[in-house]
């Protein structure tokens, strides 16, 4: 059953990297109407659930096999709370509903756990509650239990630290003889009416990745009042995170330096559609290969800057290609990514022991192939709208391109708002905000389109910046 559904989903991811890739390249496009926006932002949304839910039937696979590992990497504690409220706060918003979050403690700036994983099972949790609340709302609460005092806690800089996380919501509750059945894998309990979304594997899924973590995930219910879940994991607590190199790729336009020339190896014609669509624009030259022993024999004859390569292709896979192109002294320094629809751990390993220098799965994001090609390439951006040195002037760049002329701030009272919800990350309470200002006096129409595409794109850091500008200091 586990090698049918990692077939399966290898299969399914396959056809979503064109799917998602064009809707990545088309949300870049600055000359298409704002219908044409959000029918596009339709599409990725679409894409990114159906790919969720492969997921999370992968992930069953893995957990049933004994083969879910932790990857354990330093991060920015409040920065990753601040985009899961901002994702879940959205939701929310979509059905009339509150969604609060509450740090019921001191919360460390940084701290060392799988990331990803402490992330799918917080928006499970959230995205469930969510789900079956119609009235009233859901409340995320994070608080450090079990640890010294305040004064204390500041003075260490790498410690363990015991973290609750806990959902709260007003929903529909379970009924108590329902309660032992909503960790089984596709049980979904309670209004048949709700079970059309999901593949009731998210709380499955949540519990055992909890206890893989080393806890337990605990629930209390009332039919008709509401749910608490709540789960306790001891984590590490350190000074700061690893810089963050990532880039945002929205206001990349190309690159400094010489020309840089990318070898695309893939079977799928789609597939090396979406990187040339892409890549090209940046300024990269682009060649085509279609199966292994093609893109020996171009890269040989081109000796390009970058491969990157499929490793699933018919007459030579890209493994054996990889093998193959490092045996001769004139590619041993060229840069090479591989890519595949499988996300099995052995993919990645057998690509980086092949001779590759990083491994993309598919379907392939736009920021992290981004990432990837800026570090490994050695690559300087150069980003629209953004004057190296000064990076408050991207935003007075920005003002001057948006319609209507001057941009015009509302009252200082409603900045102060504004700024309120920026550092809460309340996306959706900063677009009705928005509509609020176009409504209010048509001299703020250009701040409240602003302000309003920022919270689209999920700016957070950008949307601060934004408002800071107009605050009465």
């Amino acid at each position: 059953k586990s090698e049918f559904l990692a077939n399966m989903s290898h299969e399914l991811r396959t056809p979503l990297n064109g799917i998602l890739g064009y809707a990545q390249i088309f949300k870049r496009d600055q000359h298409l109407s704002a219908q044409q926006q959000d029918g596009i932002g339709v599409i990725h949304r679409c894409g990114e659930h159906l790919l969720a839910l492969i997921e999370d039937i992968l992930d069953l696979s893995k957990i049933e096999a004994r083969r879910m590992e932790l990857v354990a990497t330093e991060f920015d504690f409040p920065d990753f709370l601040q985009g899961i409220n901002a994702i879940c706060s959205i939701r929310a918003s979509q059905k009339n509903i509150a969604f609060n979050s509450e740090y019921l403690s001191y919360i460390p700036t940084a701290i060392s756990a799988d990331e990803k994983k402490l992330r799918q099972i917080l928006i499970n949790l959230i995205g469930n509650a969510v789900k079956f609340t119609e009235r009233g709302g859901v409340t995320f609460k994070v608080s450090v239990v079990d640890c010294a005092s305040d004064e204390k806690r500041t003075e260490v800089l790498t410690a363990k630290v015991r973290v609750r996380f806990q959902v709260e919501d007003t929903g529909i509750g379970i009924a108590a003889d329902e309660l032992p059945k909503i960790f089984a894998p596709f049980e979904q309990v309670g209004n048949t009416r709700r079970h059309t979304e999901g593949t009731g594997l998210g709380l499955a899924i949540s519990r055992q990745l909890v206890e893989i973590m080393g806890a337990q995930l605990k629930v209390e219910s009332t039919l008709g009042r509401g749910s608490i879940f709540w789960f306790e994991l001891d984590l590490l607590a350190v000074d700061s995170p690893q810089p963050n190199k990532k880039c945002s790729e929205k206001f990349i336009t190309g690159f400094n330096g010489t020309n840089q020339t990318i070898l695309v190896a893939d079977d799928r014609r789609e597939n090396r559609s979406v990187l040339i669509h892409l890549l090209q624009p940046l300024g990269f030259e682009i060649i085509e290969a279609v199966d292994g022993q093609d893109c020996l024999n171009k890269a040989l004859e081109f000796q390009p800057d970058c491969i990157l390569i499929d490793l699933v292709m018919p007459v030579m896979d890209g493994f054996e290609a990889m093998r193959q192109i490092r045996k001769f002294p004139q590619l041993q320094n060229v840069v090479a990514i591989g890519t595949s629809a499988s996300i099995m751990e052995v993919e990645k390993q057998g690509s980086l022991a092949a001779g590759c220098n990083a491994f993309i799965p598919k379907p392939i994001r736009v920021e992290e192939l981004l990432d990837c090609l800026q570090v490994h390439l050695g690559l300087e951006w150069i980003y629209e709208n953004l004057q190296e040195g000064n990076p408050a002037s991207e935003v007075g760049r920005k003002q001057s391109q948006i319609q209507d002329g001057e941009i015009v701030a509302p009252p200082a009272d409603e900045i102060a708002v504004l700024f309120e919800l920026a550092m809460m990350g309340d996306l959706g309470g900063i677009q009705k905000q928005a509509e609020k200002f176009q409504k209010l006096d048509v001299k703020y129409v250009s701040f409240a389109r602003h302000l309003h595409q920022l919270a689209k794109d999920f700016d957070e850091a950008k949307i601060l910046e934004f408002v800071e500008q107009y605050r009465d200091i």
